[in-house]
């Protein structure tokens, strides 16, 4: 119980001395980087390769800082899914297009359990339970 006892010191340590609780140093950026390469973007690959067994067209874009994975389906976006670290903490963003046209967002985390939900607790499995859990709620949402 005292671990958000030490992370809300820590915020207002770094706080006082003029850091923030999101400045990420080089070494940082590196993991981070890592993250991206050896995890996101081989678990984007795989989905891809799947989704495409149903139809889907399914664009990645992979960076040093960023990711996204598009699905299409019959010319229609069926959903945005990106990830984002901030600090070292990645959140899952989507973004679902509705029939009428419009698009419902939402944001999460992947941190269960008395895991803390840093990149260092993270699998290429977690990303696509993820992914999968994200797309099913799409699909029963946005049902045309």
């Amino acid at each position: 119980m005292t671990d958000w006892k030490d992370d809300l010191r820590r915020f207002f340590e770094e706080r006082s001395s003029g850091g923030t609780a999101g400045d990420v140093d080089a070494g940082a950026r590196d993991e981070v980087r890592k993250f991206y390469a050896s995890l996101v973007k081989p678990a984007f690959k795989e989905l891809r390769k799947e989704l495409g067994r149903y139809g889907r067209e399914v664009a990645i874009d992979v960076g040093d800082d960023h990711a996204s994975l598009d699905v299409r389906f019959r010319g229609r976006l069926e959903l945005n899914y990106r990830i984002v670290v901030r600090g070292m903490r990645p959140h899952p963003e989507s973004f679902y297009q509705v029939p009428s046209g419009g698009g419902l967002r939402s944001e999460g985390a992947f941190k269960t359990g008395a895991r803390s939900g840093e990149i260092a607790d993270l699998s290429k499995e977690d990303i696509v339970k993820d992914f999968l859990r994200e797309y099913r709620s799409c699909l029963v949402a946005v049902k045309p």
